[in-house]
């Protein structure tokens, strides 16, 4: 089933304080919002790899675990979008700052502002991406208020490049999970930041073209190009969790095509996974519901 939509409604449903809402909006950076939120700090995953560390912050299951990663080369670093809300986005500024080194460059891999709703903590620092992202980022309502440092980011070049003198790959992946996905692949290393291709451990959003985002998916399994995951949601994984990806989104395509109601397709999902975190996300099935 193909679902076009531009998902403004994305996350205006969560369960956010008028407190977070508030400072999204106004961009304040706020140190003790964790207090306020009465939320969980994040956790971060590190390992090195072929010369590189890779750091990947994970938000407390509050803001549905979305992850930034921060990929440290010898004098310079990489990010990997920016978080959610101002606490988690002041922890990976921390993070940031640990290392001692300036972020060379920042990615925003989509539109979603799960990705960028916190992109304005970080100072001088602007968001490279593709401009039909930024463009569908421009487009979202309230309460997701686009960061300039997104708006008025750099253009991304797909493709080969180096960063300190590494390689590193970006590649561009239309209609799968989100309208439009960038995949940073790190082949020497044999790492992959795919992003919301894949969801670890948590139930997933259900798409913009799923047929299309199952082929995508088993095009990255016949990849040899790496062998670890960086996922949008959730902590590192392995490639063979693109198969257990590839599982979840037949039967959530099935659940909704056998269904009469949104209500009943996540049902159906919560009975396929019942371990699985972040609930919330299923509440989006509604939000794209066409029949």
């Amino acid at each position: 089933m193909n679902l076009k939509t531009d998902r403004r409604k994305f996350l205006q449903g969560m369960a956010l304080s008028a407190g977070a809402v508030a400072m999204l909006q106004s961009g304040l950076r706020s140190t003790t919002v964790l207090a306020q939120e009465n939320m969980q700090a994040g956790v971060v995953h590190q390992f090195s790899q072929g010369g590189l560390t890779f750091h990947t912050y994970v938000s407390p299951a509050q803001a549905v675990h979305v992850t930034s990663h921060i990929v440290e080369f010898s004098d310079q670093l990489l990010m990997v979008d920016a978080t959610m809300l101002p606490n988690t986005a002041q922890e990976v500024a921390s993070l940031i700052a640990s290392t001692g080194k300036p972020v060379g460059k920042a990615i925003l891999s989509h539109e979603h502002p799960d990705h960028w709703g916190a992109a304005a903590v970080y100072e001088g620092v602007k968001f490279s991406t593709l401009p039909a992202i930024r463009a569908n980022v421009a487009k979202e309502g309230e309460p997701w208020v686009p960061p300039e440092n997104v708006l008025q980011g750099p253009d991304l070049e797909i493709g080969m490049t180096e960063m300190s003198g590494v390689p590193v790959e970006f590649r561009h992946f239309q209609n799968t999970e989100a309208f439009d996905l960038i995949v940073t692949v790190f082949p020497e290393q044999k790492v992959a930041i795919v992003q919301d291709l894949v969801y670890n451990g948590l139930y997933a959003a259900p798409g913009i073209d799923r047929a299309n985002w199952i082929a995508t998916l088993e095009s990255l399994r016949d990849d040899p190009a790496f062998d670890t995951l960086l996922v949008g949601h959730g902590l590192p994984t392995s490639r063979g969790d693109l198969d257990h990806m590839i599982q979840y989104i037949n039967v959530m395509d099935k659940a909704i095509a056998d269904s009469s109601k949104p209500e009943d397709a996540v049902a159906q999902l919560k009975e396929a996974y019942p371990g699985q975190g972040g609930e919330f996300l299923l509440s989006l099935i509604s939000e794209y519901w066409q029949k």
